[in-house]
């Protein structure tokens, strides 16, 4: 195969998109793109290594020498030297579209804060600080009208003149935040009015709160920033340990995806840092086998990897984000190159072929301080039950949400028969995987330290449709979860919310789970659910189960899940066949609800559930050598695991029928990252 090695200074843009059925080497050094790298068929086979330390920048260097004193520490910089465009934080949060961040400072690689009030967290909301909670576009209430609130008079007096302020927080929902620009400061009677309303509109719950940022009057910590847009100004002031001498400042820049590989084959990156884009890294539509390895993914815009299509963004406030819409909202339709209103489209088609292609794989690679998620993991068609087989593999994931906190996950998956494997996932404000879809794995992943803003929340979260099923979820390391929003609803470790039904939880370990509530796995009117060889370790409570499940009656009284479950017509995304011969060969016990009620042949929630699982209180235990320390637990009648005890086992997701099946050891040491992938 023919090698080729380029240089920072070379035209890598034209060279990559030129290239086909080779290896190109890239020499150590910075590689700014400001245009999207283009590959396609004609650049099958094509294998990009980085020789060295390779950085692909989509953000510019600034000049030192131009850093000037402004006032108590802070620095300033005029940046209209520059031959860049400055932009805004943009209004962003809960089921809004995906959006590019603003310009963004980095400095030594490290993403800088807006500076804001308060400094950390939010000041909840009294009840009477909200004076017009603006419209309600949950509820159908479509008239845009923007909320009035009251905030802290004293600042409101400080901030009366600043200029592109935003309202962040969380207006109502303790799973749903915001962050919209502030229209109006009114010094004189203490309120602020946002530009749009929030979906379910502005509430005092003892949850709800806000933070203020975007603020020149608030710049006072070191690690802080802000960009006068319309002077071109920044103002910052860096941390003790920098020495601005010779430190890296960044502004992003770029504002499309950084490379699109479409209908391409076999096209590898290895090794590479992408960073400092307003955008995303990588996106990949159709085409098959193209991999991501080894590769370090920070201080992204919006997401790492995008496997699969968005969509057309739709406008604020003329939907209700469960599939209605204001006659005047704008169709909307699949969008490459962009996530957009991906939530809304794959909530209204929830069929939705995305294009995700075939066998490719994200793995080996660290990602990190992204804007809003990690990677989309795409692909499969779920009318026809048809594997896509794409991967996101032995990566690493935290900090992935520094400006949209909920709803976009570490991981966020769709489509058919993909997996999410040996996996490290840790410190994220809400999900580390949001699925849809059917057939996926979820195993040896270690998952720690999330959920850490919200509530209400699953380490895992997946939900309100019931031909969703056969997904399984093994193997994983569930541990030091725990419920800090302690006046909303529980955390757990996988929330099946809304009807969700038949899915496969077997061979993980529960560890220190504090939910505040919820189980360990939690149901919202669904149930149904294949529970079997898990270890649960002190966490609080256990197991929960849901009861009053009515699949059967959901299925054909309810406009939105008969939908789902019952769409006959091919070519109709809203929803699948569940009595297609693709279907009922695959899932006989989902035919089986839906034609004959015949949910109870398929409850296994009773008196004999815990013999299926061992459960453990031990205070004091030392996992962090990953030993398998199932041999050292009891179950929970002081029997040790050892002896396997047996028990009598029917379950239609597992293929057992009244079969004697034994307590088995789980093998703690192969689960999170590995050396070899």
């Amino acid at each position: 195969m023919k090698k080729t090695r380029i240089f920072p200074n070379d035209n890598i843009k034209k060279i990559l998109e030129s290239a086909g059925n080779e290896t190109i080497i890239l020499s150590e050094g910075r590689y700014f793109i400001n245009e999207t790298i283009s590959l396609t068929a004609k650049n099958n086979n094509t294998h990009i290594i980085a020789d060295g330390e390779v950085y692909f920048d989509g953000g510019v260097i600034l000049d030192n020498s131009k850093i000037e004193d402004y006032k108590d520490g802070i620095k300033k910089i005029d940046l209209s030297y520059l031959d860049i465009e400055l932009h805004e934080l943009g209004n962003r949060g809960f089921r809004r579209p995906y959006i590019n961040a603003p310009s963004e400072l980095f400095i030594n690689s490290m993403a800088q804060n807006l500076a804001r009030y308060p400094k950390k967290g939010i000041i909840n909301y009294r009840e009477n600080d909200i004076v017009d909670s603006g419209s309600i576009p949950r509820d159908k209430d479509y008239g845009c009208r923007p909320a009035t609130l009251r905030l802290d008079q004293e600042k409101i007096k400080k901030w009366a003149n600043a200029k592109h302020a935003y309202l962040g927080g969380y207006p109502n929902q303790s799973w749903a935040d915001e962050c919209v620009k502030i229209a109006k400061i009114d010094a004189e009677n203490g309120t602020v009015t946002t530009e749009q309303p929030h979906l379910f509109g502005y509430q005092f719950t003892h949850h709800s709160g806000y933070y203020v940022v975007n603020l020149l009057e608030e710049l006072t910590d070191e690690g802080e920033y802000y960009i006068d847009i319309d002077e071109k100004v920044l103002y910052f002031k860096p941390t003790a340990d920098v020495d601005l001498k010779t430190a890296t400042l960044q502004i992003s820049v770029m504002d499309k995806v950084m490379v699109a590989i479409e209908g391409a084959s076999n096209v590898s990156f290895e090794g590479i840092t992408f960073e400092n884009t307003r955008n995303s890294g990588v996106y990949i539509e159709g085409g098959e086998g193209c991999v991501i390895k080894n590769c370090e993914f920070r201080n992204m815009g919006i997401l790492a990897v995008q496997i699969g299509q968005g969509a057309t963004p739709l406008e604020h406030g003329l939907n209700d984000c469960h599939g209605a819409h204001s006659p005047l909202a704008k169709p909307f339709k699949p969008l490459s190159r962009e996530m957009g209103s991906w939530h809304e489209y794959i909530y209204e088609f929830a069929a939705w072929d995305n294009n995700g292609g075939i066998n490719h794989s994200v793995e080996g690679c660290k990602i990190h301080d992204c804007g809003a998620g990690g990677v989309l993991l795409g692909g499969g068609n779920r009318k026809n039950l048809i594997p896509a087989n794409n991967r996101v593999h032995n990566c690493e994931f935290w900090s992935v949400n520094r400006l949209d906190r909920t709803y976009k996950g570490a991981v966020n998956l769709m489509g058919v028969g993909n997996k999410v494997s040996h996996c490290y996932m840790h410190d994220l404000p809400a999900f580390a995987v949001y699925l849809h879809g059917n057939d996926h794995t979820i195993e040896f992943n270690d998952i720690t330290r999330v959920c850490i803003e919200t509530s209400d929340s699953g380490a895992i979260y997946m939900g309100r449709d019931m031909s969703e099923v056969g997904n399984v979820f093994r193997n994983n390391y569930f541990h030091d979860l725990k419920n800090s929003v302690e006046t909303g609803l529980g955390i757990c470790a996988i929330y099946f919310d809304d009807w969700d039904i038949f899915n496969a939880v077997y061979d993980n370990f529960f560890v220190n789970i504090q939910s505040g509530g919820f189980g360990i796995i939690h149901h919202t009117c669904g149930g149904l659910l294949s529970f079997n060889n898990n270890f649960v370790i002190d966490c609080v409570p256990g197991v929960e189960f849901d009861f009053e499940t009515n699949s059967h009656f959901y299925m054909h009284n309810n406009l939105l899940a008969q939908t789902r479950v019952h769409t006959v017509d091919e070519n109709d995304m809203h929803g699948v066949d569940i009595t297609s011969p693709v279907y009922k060969e695959r899932y006989p016990y989902l035919y089986d609800v839906y034609e004959n009620d015949a949910r109870f042949e398929y409850t296994y929630y009773n008196n004999t559930n815990n013999k299926k699982n061992v459960f453990v209180d031990y205070e004091s235990r030392d996992l962090t050598q990953k030993d398998w320390f199932g041999k050292k637990l009891t179950d929970q009648n002081g029997n040790p695991v050892e002896d396997y005890m047996y028990f009598r086992k029917t379950d239609p997701v597992m293929g057992y029928k009244d079969d004697e099946v034994l307590i088995h050891a789980v093998d703690f040491k192969s689960i999170g990252l590995i050396e070899d992938n």
